[in-house]
């Protein structure tokens, strides 16, 4: 049964749900995490910050946790997300979670 209206989803909810798959994605608490979601006439585009908590070379899983995260936001909201931009901020030991400047 279909009824009849529209379901749109705020900015401030996709937001924290980008946030969330970041921190997720990361492995860093989700306080450190930044998000802006930009609509441009029906293109959602994003911009990230986040400290980074992994083991794995910088470059190579900062681009596939960008893909991961995106992938992980557009499965939870249903958006489609045409350009997302990330930036480490900071590093986080792995072990402790400290912030490491």
């Amino acid at each position: 049964m279909t009824i009849p209206g529209r379901v749109s989803i705020e900015p401030r909810a996709i937001r924290s749900i980008v946030e969330a798959a970041t921190a997720e994605t990361f492995r860093t608490p989700a306080k450190g995490v930044r998000a802006k979601v930009h609509d441009d006439h029906g293109r959602l585009e994003l911009e990230i910050a986040t400290p980074y908590g992994g083991a794995e070379p910088l470059l190579g899983a900062a681009a596939r946790g960008r893909d991961a995260v995106s992938a992980r936001a557009s499965e939870l909201t249903g958006a489609r997300f045409d350009r997302v931009r990330l930036r480490i901020t900071s590093l986080t030991d792995i072990d402790d979670r400290r912030r490491v400047e």
